[in-house]
C-alpha cells in the first residue's frame, strides 16, 4: 500500500467504508497502457452501482484486468481482492497457480508498486507483492495480502474465521453448466461476510460464456432488460427494491483481431452450429440447438406443465399425421384447475408434482424426454427443459 494516500471514510468512519476516487484510479489505471484490444474495465460506473456483471466471448481479458484495477485499489487504499469461484475445487492451488501469471510477466506488478516489487507471491490462498533478486530469490515480501481466494461452497467455514478488508469482489466464470441450490443466496451470505457493514464493497462477475438461461439473471432481476440486449450493449438495471446492476455485453474485439477471427473461423469453424457461438465470436447467445416442432401434429393432451427457473413450460402430448407421438414444449401464460405442474420447488398444492412426478401418466410423458422425442418452440425453451432435467438427475431441490 502506498503511504501517503490521504483516505476519507464514509461518514467519517472507518466501518463505513473508503471514499474511493474512481477517477483517480482509472487514470492510475491508463498508466499502466495495457493492450487496447483486451477488456478495460475503467469505464464501469462504479460511483452509481454495486454489482457488475460483464459477459463476453471467451479470451478477452476481463479477468486479469479486473485483478490490475483491484491491485491498483489495494496498492493505493490499502483495500485488496476478493477472488471467488463457485466450489472448492476451482481455488486449490492446481487450478489457481497461474491467476497472475500474465501480470507478472508483463511487468504491471512493477508499474503499479513504482519498481519496489516485480513479483507476486501466494501463499494459503492469499497473494503479496514481493521482490525477487536476479536469482529469483525473494527478498522483500509485502506484509498485507492484496488478494485473497474463497469459494461459495464454503460459505459457512468463514464466517467465524474470515477477517477482511478487501472491498473488490470478482466472482469468475459465475456462469456454469450446473448450480447447486440455493447459489445465489449464498454468494449474497458470503459477501455479507466479507463486506461486514461496510458500504464500498463493489461486485464484478465475469463470464467466458453467454447463457441466455442463467438462474443469476433471474436473481440479480436482469432477465427483462439481458433477453433484449445485443453484444456491445450495456445498462443500470434498478430492481424494485432499488439495487442497481450495471450489466454489459462484450462487444467484438478490434477490427485486426476480427479479421484474424473470421480468418480462423474459415479455416476451421465454418459450420452452422449455434453451439459454435462462444468459438466463433458470433454476435448471437451461445444456446444448442434443440430439435424444433414439426409443423404439422395434432394436439392429444395439454394438461402437463413444467415450472422452472420462473418461467412456465406446457408440454403437449402431440402426433403427427404418420402416427409419431412426441412432446411439444412451448412457453405458456397461465394453468388450469387440472393441470399437473411439474417443479422442483416444494408444494403441497394438489397440481404440483416434484420433479418427473410418480404415476403412470408421469412415466410415460417423461419416457418421451429419453426417447429423444421433446421438441422446441425454440432454443431458449430447449435449454430450460434440459437444465430442469439436469437438476432432477442430480436430485436439486430449489
Amino acid at each position: 500500500m502506498k503511504k501517503d494516500m490521504k483516505i476519507e471514510y464514509i461518514n467519517g468512519n472507518p466501518l463505513d467504508g473508503i471514499i474511493y476516487d474512481f477517477n483517480f484510479l482509472r487514470n492510475e489505471y491508463k498508466r499502466l497502457k495495457c493492450p487496447k484490444d483486451v477488456y478495460n474495465p475503467t469505464h464501469l460506473p462504479f460511483e452509481a452501482c454495486k454489482w457488475f456483471v460483464t459477459l463476453s466471448e471467451r479470451a478477452r481479458g476481463k479477468t486479469t484486468n479486473l485483478l490490475l484495477f483491484g491491485m491498483l485499489i489495494w496498492w493505493y487504499y490499502g483495500t485488496g481482492i476478493c477472488y471467488l469461484r463457485s466450489n472448492e475445487q476451482m481455488i486449490m492451488p492446481k487450478a489457481s497457480k497461474d491467476l497472475f501469471s500474465n501480470i507478472i510477466s508483463w511487468g504491471y506488478v512493477e508499474k503499479i508498486s513504482k519498481g519496489k516489487y516485480n513479483t507476486i507471491v501466494y501463499k494459503s490462498r492469499r497473494w503479496y507483492f514481493a521482490h525477487a533478486d536476479d536469482d529469483g530469490n525473494i527478498d522483500l515480501q509485502a506484509s498485507d495480502s492484496f488478494c485473497i481466494m474463497l469459494s461459495i461452497d464454503k460459505n459457512e467455514q468463514y464466517k467465524s474465521v474470515l477477517e477482511t478488508k478487501n472491498d473488490f469482489i470478482i466472482f469468475d466464470e459465475f456462469i456454469e453448466r450446473y448450480y447447486y441450490p440455493q447459489q445465489f443466496i449464498l454468494l449474497c451470505d458470503l459477501i455479507k461476510t466479507i463486506a461486514r457493514a461496510r458500504q464500498s464493497v463493489m461486485i464484478c462477475l465475469s463470464a467466458n460464456t453467454i447463457d441466455l438461461n442463467s438462474p443469476y439473471f433471474n436473481e440479480l432481476q436482469i432477465r427483462e432488460k439481458i433477453e433484449n440486449m445485443t453484444q456491445g450493449e450495456n445498462a443500470i438495471v434498478t430492481t424494485p427494491k432499488g439495487t442497481k446492476v450495471f450489466v454489459e455485453i462484450l462487444g467484438k474485439k478490434t477490427a485486426k483481431a476480427g479479421k484474424k477471427q473470421a480468418l480462423l473461423n474459415r479455416l476451421y469453424y465454418g459450420f452452422d452450429n449455434p453451439k459454435l457461438a462462444s468459438i466463433t465470436g458470433s454476435d448471437t447467445w451461445a444456446m444448442f440447438n434443440y430439435p424444433h416442432t414439426p409443423q404439422e401434429f395434432k394436439i392429444l393432451s395439454k394438461n402437463h406443465y413444467l415450472e422452472y427457473n420462473d418461467k412456465l413450460i406446457n408440454l403437449e402430448i402431440c402426433q403427427t399425421p404418420d402416427g409419431v407421438r412426441f412432446v411439444n414444449c412451448h412457453f405458456a401464460t397461465n394453468t388450469y384447475d387440472d393441470s399437473v405442474i411439474y417443479t422442483l420447488d416444494f408444494s403441497t398444492d394438489r397440481n404440483y408434482r416434484y420433479a418427473f412426478g410418480i404415476t403412470k401418466v408421469d412415466k410415460y410423458l417423461w419416457d418421451f424426454y429419453s426417447k429423444n422425442l421433446f421438441t422446441y418452440s425454440d432454443n431458449t425453451v430447449g435449454s430450460l427443459v434440459e437444465k430442469f432435467v439436469d437438476n432432477v438427475k442430480k436430485g436439486v431441490r430449489l
